[in-house]
């Protein structure tokens, strides 16, 4: 608040044009862009009074000064061709290199940035480095406002609903805008028809979307056109865009930027007045021996339920552990069907042997067989992680109840103020649940990689007009041998990948579950105990702590009035 910066986190899949948007607003060609994925790290863009261009390593270092034309490099390296060894190499340090990347950040004079705004491009949401990928799921919880960009061509995509859902609503963003770009790819009827179900989907997420039709590309032309070009014609919906984010900067920035916090300190005052508060004011009157003797009954009864929850989980573990071991084997059988189905192209292929007519076919008939077996495996592995946790819900659940009756007793109680939480999936402290089915589903995707062909690795281009069908035979058995190679080859690595993931996310979600179990027993303990430090407080009587409490519950509900009133927020 005091630095007076107000954070809009672009988000969006690759090729939804989130660069030429945040050109357009810019009103110049700072990002690059183009048909092909080119954001490959995080950018970060502030207002200054001359610009400059900063690298952020995540090892901590950082290398000022770099120049324009060294960050528009900063793309994805074109692949190389597989048996060119110079190639490889390149491109092998180029990503090393861009890997090693943090963030980019760019002071940018002018425009919106120079009114306190910081505007942070992400790379695509659906990009398959998890470094990359946490980086940008970090920034979302801290930004003020979102900007999600969809395509007009493909808006809306099950994916994006995922990630809107499980990234993007769940951290609390105060206001999101929705971006449909590339409005003039479809006609005035079409556009219109899109953005009605697009409005009609998002309804039932955020109740009033603010879905904007543009042309990213049509605007940037009329105010930026490249050197000997004339600028183009209309703003493609940027003006209803802008005066949106105008309007919004201009009166909602404050509580925009407050909201947050004050959520946050709203669950604080309620969870004052639930537990501790609650706890010692049914305290009150209590015999002190009396209470002494449900603490010493309420100890051991804690430690049978931790032993009962320490057995739950330990065969949890062991169900996943089974689960892994026939996952594995199910994606090693779903890999071998893929490379099969390689091989059978290379078999039955009868075309020349020029190089991307070759890749096409065999692409061809892999992607059907690889598509296929990726969204069955993706779903049997969610729905088998998510079915576990589902078990052991109902079962810690029973034992949470067990715990909440050891409060329960004739005469004064404490069950009727201090409640614990009963678990549910998604709930506080259960962190990886949160993500739901489909997020769990992003831990596998990184052994998907696209595994097509590159039209490079079968050499030079070949004809049947001048092959003899011998020589035709041998390099028809050299390309079914680099194909073997480049499907087989890889699946022990992929499954090792596979389960050592599977293996890290058992151990996180199973740490959070127990941590969180065991936190609620603590609590219970701590309750107590705290109820009876103040009541061996014989310089106090009944009257004088209930007096303090009132007050004490007070002040609690004025800060909670305070925080929930809108002309504080404003």
């Amino acid at each position: 608040m005091e630095a007076d910066t107000f954070r809009f986190v672009v988000v969006g899949e690759f090729s939804r044009g989130k660069s030429t948007v945040i050109n357009a607003l810019l009103s110049e060609r700072l990002l690059p862009s183009s048909v092909e994925p080119t954001t490959t790290v995080l950018t970060k863009i502030t207002g200054g009074e001359s610009r400059s261009f900063t690298l952020h390593y995540r090892d901590g270092r950082r290398e000022d000064g770099i120049s324009a034309e060294q960050f528009k490099t900063l793309v994805a390296p074109p692949e190389p061709e597989q048996r060119n060894r110079e190639q490889r190499r390149e491109y092998e340090a180029r990503q090393a290199e861009l890997r090693s990347l943090a963030m980019v950040e760019i002071v940018h004079p002018g425009s919106i940035c120079g009114e306190g705004v910081e505007i942070v491009d992400t790379p695509g949401t659906n990009d398959l480095d998890p470094l990359r990928e946490q980086i940008t799921y970090d920034y979302i919880p801290r930004a003020d406002a979102i900007l999600f960009v969809l395509s007009a061509k493909q808006a809306l995509t099950q994916s994006e609903v995922d990630f809107l859902q499980n990234r993007v609503l769940v951290s609390d963003v105060a206001r999101i805008f929705f971006v449909l770009n590339y409005a003039d790819a479809l006609s005035p009827a079409d556009l219109e028809t899109v953005w009605k179900k697009c409005v009609v989907d998002l309804t039932r997420f955020v109740g009033t979307p603010r879905l904007y039709p543009v042309s990213a590309k049509t605007a940037l032309s009329s105010r930026a056109p490249r050197k000997g070009a004339n600028a183009g014609t209309g703003d493609g919906g940027f003006g209803e865009l802008e005066l949106a984010l105008a309007s919004f900067l201009e009166s909602e920035r404050a509580r925009a930027k407050l909201s947050r916090p004050v959520t946050r300190g709203v669950r604080i005052c309620e969870e004052l007045l639930a537990g501790p508060v609650g706890m010692a004011r049914s305290t009150i009157g209590l015999d002190i021996p009396e209470l002494r003797n449900r603490i010493d009954d309420l100890s051991p009864n804690i430690e049978i339920m931790q032993e009962r929850r320490n057995r739950t989980v330990a065969m949890l573990k062991l169900r996943l552990e089974n689960r892994r071991t026939a996952l594995a084997i199910r994606m090693r059988e779903g890999l071998y069907r893929v490379a099969d189905a390689a091989l059978n192209a290379v078999d039955g292929y009868e075309g020349p042997l020029g190089t991307e007519e070759l890749g096409r076919h065999i692409e061809a008939r892999v992607a059907p067989v690889q598509s296929q077996f990726q969204s069955a495996f993706k779903k049997e592995a969610s729905e088998s992680f998510s079915l576990e946790f589902r078990n052991l819900e109902s079962e810690l659940s029973a034992s949470q109840v067990d715990l909440q009756s050891l409060f329960d007793s004739e005469g004064p109680s404490a069950s009727s103020h201090f409640q614990l939480e009963e678990p549910k999936l998604g709930g506080g402290g259960w962190a990886l649940l949160q993500i739901g089915g489909a997020g769990i589903g992003l831990l596998f995707l990184p052994f998907f990689a696209p595994l097509a062909l590159i039209a490079g690795w079968f050499g030079g281009v070949f004809t049947a007009d001048w092959l003899e069908q011998g020589a035709r035979r041998e390099k028809l058995g050299e390309i079914r041998n680099a194909v073997d190679e480049r499907y087989r080859g890889t699946i022990s690595e992929s499954v090792t990948h596979f389960e050592k993931s599977w293996q890290e996310a058992v151990r996180s979600a199973v740490t959070d579950l127990a941590t969180d179990f065991d936190r609620r027993c603590a609590e219970a303990r701590t309750a107590l105990e705290s109820a009876l430090a103040n009541l061996n407080d014989a310089a106090r009587t009944a009257s004088q702590l209930q007096s303090d409490l009132d007050a004490f519950e007070s002040r609690i509900l004025s800060v909670r009035q305070a925080l929930l009133n809108e002309d504080f927020a404003r």
